[in-house]
């Protein structure tokens, strides 16, 4: 790989930037003439904004936070990118609120108001996009893995956790993709036969209703429509099962996972969301501990044998 060319350099050569010549490969994208320079383009007038990155703001940005994070590395010049990228936007309709997906554009930073705007304009696209202006592109290239040899498109996917999951270097397989993804999340989109429920009843203590009902609106349910939002569950319930006849327990509280995998970590899962929500513990009313008002009398934890869900 050759190295990076100095400030003052033609923006036409700095347009090569991250792309190794490998003449026997199919999907990168082919050398720009050195030498030559686009005529200049006027501002775009549109609502996409290009932010420009460096190296400390490239490892800023490609951090998950609390959600799959799916980065896709392209540029204007590079032919594949472009023929690829209104699969990136399906792509990002399809999982929009369940991962973080980023673009981060290898163009001239003079196009960053020009050029790399007006098509992401003509491509509808909604992903954040970010421009890297770097003076050491080996560095940020092994930054990202090892086994980036350079071309382009370049698409990584890191976990929850933060570690890099899955890459592509060349035009993703869509399919491929979404099950990478998928598997990310805790795992496909479940058959209804798939389902793992897991049920908690509780008993209210001493007549202590308010503080029960304000501790599971306050505390679970909104760690669950997290979880639900980033795919860590696939749904919830609370249900409200006072009964003279059944005096044994009050509520039923109801999360439905996509498979016993996903149960299984969901504590990992779910750890992420307590600290964003409720990084100094659950809010409660009248200063009353969970003890103090609740108790679980029976956990049941087991598959669906059938379900009217999708």
């Amino acid at each position: 790989m050759r190295s990076f060319l100095s400030n003052g350099t033609k923006a036409a050569a700095v347009g090569w930037l991250f792309v190794l010549v490998l003449s026997t490969t199919a999907f990168a994208q082919a050398k720009r003439p050195v030498g030559t320079k686009p005529p200049a383009a006027k501002p775009v007038a549109a609502s996409i904004k290009v932010t420009l990155v460096d190296e400390a703001g490239i490892r800023k940005i490609l951090v998950a936070n609390g959600k799959p994070l799916l980065v896709n590395f392209w540029a204007t010049w590079c032919d594949p990118c472009r023929e690829e990228f209104p699969d990136l936007v399906k792509f990002d309709n399809e999982f929009k609120g369940k991962i973080d997906f980023i673009t981060i554009s290898l163009d001239d930073p003079e196009d960053i108001a020009t050029g790399v705007p007006k098509f992401l304009s003509s491509m509808k696209a909604e992903m954040p996009a970010y421009l890297l202006k770097t003076a050491d592109e080996s560095a940020v290239i092994t930054s990202i893995t090892k086994d980036w040899q350079g071309g382009m498109p370049f698409t990584v996917l890191y976990g929850t956790d933060g570690k890099l999951s899955y890459f592509r270097q060349g035009k993703v397989v869509v399919d491929t993709l979404r099950d990478e993804v998928n598997k990310a999340l805790g795992g496909p989109a479940p058959n209804v036969d798939d389902l793992f429920v897991v049920a908690d009843f509780v008993k209210i203590k001493e007549g202590r209703r308010d503080e029960a009902i304000f501790f599971y609106e306050n505390n679970w349910k909104i760690y669950r429509e997290e979880a639900k939002r980033r795919g860590v569950i696939d749904s919830y319930e609370f249900i409200d099962a006072r009964s003279e006849k059944s005096p044994h327990f009050d509520l039923i509280l109801i999360t439905r996972y996509r498979g016993e995998g996903q149960y299984k970590n969901s504590e990992k899962n779910f750890e992420p969301i307590l600290k964003q929500f409720r990084p100094n513990g659950p809010v409660l009313k009248n200063a009353l501990k969970p003890a103090d008002f609740r108790e679980s009398v029976f956990l049941y934890d087991g598959k669906s044998l059938f379900s009217s869900r999708n």
